[in-house]
């Protein structure tokens, strides 16, 4: 065989061994459970001389901690790769620990009542250093394993990800508003049931492995507020080592779906009963484990759909160009209207935590109450003091027929049905929450929302300036520079 594919994976551990923060909601949640591991899985590629490492994580996003600090290692690790062809993308659980970033809340705000609660616990700064050594291991261990081998790509569908943002008859939204009132109109956005599906060979032409791309975070058990988990990736991954090999490596991505949930709004109680018929247990529990093992039996059939056929077509030769780019987005600015709102918020805030003064310091109230008045505190700093532009960073890879495009955010939908609709590949995998911005931008969690112009019409969290750094216009940016990148890529074959 004359192959020029060299193709390489491994996966690392990355559960913490003792209590921790969990991330993805305002109030402090501590996890003093493991339901499921988490995991840090890497590949590797390299073709005629170009590579790119595709890792993902899951967590409920990527911080520059954690990106820099592992490419940092892997220029001292591995030589022979560069560190900006390394990829990081997280599922975007809810039931993972901070790893970087504090986003609202520090641990050392609650230290010493977290220690002396939970004596075992693992602070952020540990945890990080935990992920970075786990990611520079499997990123190091994938790259020593490049053997050749071949690649295949295929598409197919299963319904994950809904659209979690309800509109009024007076244009308002309200995310997981409900659909049952009077003024209820319409779902705001489209959905995405697509899957993008990679899948690698080794020599003797055996599957190894897979890239699952879904437009849907990773959040069934969201309302899980005291175990880890990889929520239904883990599932699904168990399911389709069940039915296709278990020694098989599954990457998950999870594409543009900022406004995107596993949870459906519209007949919802049609699904619990499904639910409970099929698996004894409906969806309204706090580990929602039933919605998760649906997920999982959808996905799987995705992945049979589609492995089978494609097989015929696989390919050791494919053209593979990785492009990392720096770009300087739009910032959303603060209103004089909306800074004078966040004044008087942030003053109820105060005197709320002021009647609290002898509440439990991890009280769930008290944390959520402080946590929200970091939230407009954010806000009124950049109102203080606009930013220029939002600098951030981004990577297009070709790989024979199908592209990846990257976004540091939680990406709306529609932007990644731009790039789609546009792109001249085949198929393109939109990766958000992958990436970070430059290290000369302000210190945040991750990238925060980007939203479409409709949602900033309707306003509600994840739609308004003090949820998102970046304007509308921001995404449309990363379109038209991923569309460009793309065409570019394609014409110079």
């Amino acid at each position: 065989m004359n192959s020029e594919m060299k193709i390489g994976w491994a996966s690392r551990d990355i559960t913490p061994s003792g209590a921790v923060f969990l991330r993805g909601q305002f109030r402090l949640r501590v996890a003093t459970s493991v339901h499921d591991p988490l995991t840090v899985t890497a590949l590797a590629l390299e073709s005629a001389g170009e590579q790119v490492v595709f890792v993902s994580m899951d967590l409920c996003g990527v911080d520059e901690a954690v990106l820099e600090g592992s490419r940092e290692a892997l220029r001292e690790q591995l030589p022979g790769f560069d560190p900006l062809k390394l990829i990081i993308g997280a599922t975007h659980t809810h039931t993972a620990p901070f790893a970087g970033g504090a986003g609202l809340q520090k641990d050392e705000d609650y230290i010493d009542a977290l220690r002396a609660r939970y004596p075992d616990y693992v602070s952020i700064g540990e945890y990080t250093q935990m992920v970075i050594g786990a990611v520079v291991a499997a990123v190091s261990e994938a790259w020593e394993n490049r053997r050749e081998g071949f690649v295949a790509w295929g598409y197919s569908y299963a319904v994950v990800g809904e659209n979690r943002r309800v509109r009024y008859f007076d244009d308002r939204a309200v995310m997981y508003g409900s659909v049952a009132e009077p003024d209820f109109s319409h779902i705001e956005g489209h959905v995405d049931h697509g899957v993008n599906l990679l899948f690698t060979y080794d020599a003797d032409r055996k599957l190894t492995g897979m890239v699952v791309n879904v437009a849907s975070p990773s959040q069934a058990s969201e309302g899980g507020q005291d175990f880890i988990s990889a929520d239904y990736w883990h599932d699904t991954r168990k399911e389709i080592q069940r039915r296709c090999g278990e020694d098989l490596f599954i990457l998950p991505q999870c594409s543009a779906a900022g406004d995107q949930t596993p949870h459906r709004l519209i007949q919802a109680e049609a699904e619990e009963r499904m639910l409970k018929l099929k698996y004894g247990e409906g969806r309204n529990t706090a580990r929602n484990f039933a919605l998760r093992r649906d997920i999982a039996r959808r996905i799987a059939d995705a992945v049979q759909d589609a492995e089978p056929p494609v097989r015929q077509e696989q390919h050791g030769e494919v053209p593979l160009m990785v492009e990392h780019r720096d770009l300087d987005l739009p910032h959303w600015n603060i209103t004089d209207e909306e800074y004078a709102a966040l004044q008087e918020e942030m003053a109820e805030l105060r005197e709320r935590l002021e009647s609290m003064a002898d509440a439990d310091p991890l009280d769930y109230t008290y944390t959520a109450t402080h946590s929200r008045l970091a939230w407009c505190q954010r806000a009124v700093d950049r109102y203080l003091k606009p930013l220029e532009s939002v600098p951030i960073e981004m990577s297009v890879v070709r790989l024979g027929d199908i592209a990846f495009v990257t976004a540091p955010f939680e990406y709306y939908l529609d932007f990644g049905d731009r790039i789609k609709g546009r792109s001249d590949a085949l198929q393109t995998f939109v990766i958000q929450l992958a990436g970070s911005h430059r290290s000369d931008a302000p210190s945040s969690s991750g990238g925060g929302y980007l939203p479409t112009e409709r949602a900033a019409r309707g306003l509600s969290y994840g739609a308004i300036p003090p949820s998102c750094r970046v304007s509308p216009e921001g995404g449309q940016v990363i379109v038209d520079e991923a569309v460009a990148t793309i065409h570019r890529m394609f014409a110079e074959e």
